[in-house]
């Protein structure tokens, strides 16, 4: 079993964190490995030995970006036979964790949210995101939620703080979460885009944010209201569009209270795939990470990969 540590998660908390529950963790589990993420030690190494070795369990601890990013390398480092044989649990000590949401008492250890029992595992869907990068086609995975228009932009800042956001960042996450959310509203220009869905039904929105959903919690006390699936092979879309300044922070009101209100500037559906495509490259955020492009199309590996869940 190896546990791949990122102390840089959690705004520069980490390590504290990680000193709440280090204890517990080295003697539940006698044989871990506990690797640090740095530059000595890559993803792609550890699971290069992991395969030799036939270790297949993996503790990922650090935040949301942290999980995403050993997903990313595990899918690109196995194919559909083999990658059913890993497992994957989690210690919350990053940032957000949506991860854990909603967190039940009996899945913290000192404040600090656990998916650490591999007894109880269950095969998830994973997103697929194909998109353009100058002339190549990549591919990136997610296994929370995905998002273009405000939100991206405010995940951007928040990976890429100022000074202010720095220090929030490490004293008050909620109110870090909050600042990134303003500054991104009040600096925030709608832009078109062409949404295909998997039906081919095609339209064109001034886009504010569309929310491509499989976890309902984006980051914080914000969340759609809907509930996870993680079995079903369809994404939650939530659309707002042609919305100005005041409308984002009510829809930024209403998401705290887990809530979104019908209107003639939202949409909503269920749908299996979809395509966007714009003029100009616009953000694309994914369990809090973010690409650039201007075509994203957006899949499903139907429970494809084991996490714990609980």
């Amino acid at each position: 079993m190896y546990l791949l540590l990122n102390t840089y998660a959690g705004g520069g908390n980490a390590n504290r964190k990680w000193d709440q529950i280090k204890a517990f963790v080295l003697n539940k589990y006698k044989d871990v490995k506990v690797v640090s993420l740095n530059s000595d030690n890559t993803i792609t190494n550890i699971l290069k030995n992991a395969k030799q070795n036939e270790e297949n369990d993996f503790i990922i601890a650090g935040g949301d970006g942290t999980l995403n990013l050993f997903i990313n390398n595990l899918i690109d480092a196995t194919n559909p036979q083999e990658i059913k044989k890993f497992k994957i649990g989690a210690i919350g000590i990053g940032s957000s964790n949506d991860f854990h949401k909603p967190i039940k008492d009996e899945n913290l250890i000192n404040g600090i949210p656990i998916k650490l029992d591999f007894n109880d595992s269950q095969l998830r869907d994973i997103g697929v995101i194909k998109y353009k990068f100058g002339s190549q086609i990549l591919h990136k995975y997610f296994l929370l939620n995905a998002s273009i228009g405000v939100t991206a932009e405010a995940n951007d800042l928040f990976n890429n703080p100022d000074k202010i956001l720095k220090f929030l960042k490490k004293h008050s996450l909620g109110i870090a979460i909050i600042y990134a959310a303003i500054k991104t509203i009040f600096s925030y220009k709608n832009f078109d885009v062409k949404i295909i869905f998997d039906s081919y039904e095609t339209y064109s929105f001034p886009v504010s944010n569309l929310s491509i959903i499989k976890n309902p919690n984006i980051s914080g006390d914000l969340s759609y209201p809907c509930e996870a699936n993680y079995k079903n092979g369809l994404y939650d879309i939530y659309l707002t569009y042609a919305m100005n300044k005041l409308d984002l922070i009510n829809l930024l009101k209403s998401l705290s209270k887990k809530a979104f209100s019908k209107s003639d500037k939202t949409k909503y559906c269920k749908t299996s795939k979809i395509k966007l495509t714009a003029e100009n490259n616009f953000l694309v955020e994914f369990d809090g990470e973010t690409i650039s492009t201007n075509y994203a199309e957006f899949s499903i590996l139907k429970e494809y990969l084991n996490i714990c869940i609980n």
